[in-house]
């Protein structure tokens, strides 16, 4: 049985992959912060037209895709496991799953979420190994 889980926020996700009892960890970085950082005000083409929403909208386009291309990559790396354990803090869990489910190479998992906050590579790492999807 190949069990997966993800530990998963905005910023990083920590994925642990236990496959006939050997037991793997990888860390994959979003640079989320690279993408939204501050670039300051710009104008639009219009004279006198909205300047902050336009910014503003653009930032939350750039983070809504860069957030879409962490996911899927992190797809990708996991392959096909037989279980799926999704667990952290806020929204990055939810939006994961939620893209997860609808991934072609992902149907037919049964994926399982949990609340956590902030855990070390260990305890990730014993949480996927105690829990049955």
């Amino acid at each position: 049985m190949r069990k997966v889980g993800i530990w998963i926020d905005h910023r990083k996700a920590v994925v642990v992959t236990i496959d006939g009892g050997q037991e793997s960890q990888q860390v994959v970085e979003s640079d989320i912060d690279d993408v939204t950082g501050p670039e300051g005000s710009r104008r639009t083409s219009t004279a006198y037209g909205p300047q902050a929403k336009d910014v503003e909208r653009q930032v939350q386009d750039k983070k809504r895709h860069h957030l879409a291309r962490f996911y899927k990559d992190i797809v990708k790396r996991i392959g096909k496991p037989d279980q799926l354990l999704v667990i952290g803090p806020a929204e990055a869990k939810r939006e994961f799953a939620e893209l997860a489910e609808k991934d072609p190479a992902l149907r037919g998992v049964k994926i399982k979420l949990e609340p956590a906050d902030r855990m070390t590579d260990a305890q990730i790492a014993a949480k996927v190994r105690e829990t049955d999807v």
